[in-house]
């Protein structure tokens, strides 16, 4: 049990244990109760802090996203530096969830009327969504439908090898280099358009 600290950034205790919670089942389906017994105050307390728990998944949503943006290389969209830069930010991905965990894959996997997130998110992610899509579309030749497809498909690669260092299975320097390697195969086997 965690207690409350005093004075302390209490707000943000929720948000750490909450994580933690998420972390632990692997899943998003968490009650004010269970933050509250693990914390050990009433569950009464911590509507100070969040109307509900989908405004503390939407709030842990949004300091995960803005971790990921401050890594994602996002400019340009030509030919040999769109390789690199997709590269990088399939790389910066796989950093952030071992060093992170799956909270963000956790949370948008809750899809539609059952998602936790606000407006503001939403919009937020769609708007990297669609940057990422456009310069794959760009890039690649490929219709948007194809593009987001692609980061998709090729975003599951992170993801397992980041699973695969979180549970010890393998080093993260091998890891990493199987991304690039991964990543680097899929783009190629698409013709990237000549730089002008």
């Amino acid at each position: 049990m965690t207690e409350f600290e005093d004075g302390g950034d209490r707000a943000g205790q929720v948000l750490e244990v909450a994580e933690a919670i998420m972390l632990e089942t692997r899943s998003v389906s968490l009650t004010l109760n269970d933050i509250a017994d693990r914390i050990g105050v009433s569950r009464s307390l911590l509507y100070v802090y969040y109307d509900g728990v989908p405004a503390i998944l939407d709030a842990i949503f949004q300091i995960h996203l803005g971790r990921l943006e401050e890594h994602l290389p996002l400019q340009g969209d030509d030919g040999e530096a769109f390789e690199s830069r997709a590269i990088g930010a399939n790389l910066a991905y796989f950093h952030y969830l071992v060093e992170a965990g799956p909270v963000l894959q956790l949370i948008l996997r809750e899809r539609n009327q059952d998602s936790p997130l606000g407006q503001e998110s939403r919009k937020r992610f769609m708007r990297l969504a669609r940057t990422l899509a456009t310069q794959t579309c760009h890039a690649l030749a490929l219709e948007p439908r194809e593009a987001f497809v692609l980061i998709e498909l090729n975003g599951a690669i992170p993801e397992a090898l980041a699973r695969l260092v979180r549970s010890g299975e393998i080093d993260q320097e091998t890891a990493a280099q199987t991304c690039e390697r991964l990543i680097a195969a899929s783009l190629q086997s698409f013709a990237l358009r000549p730089t002008h």
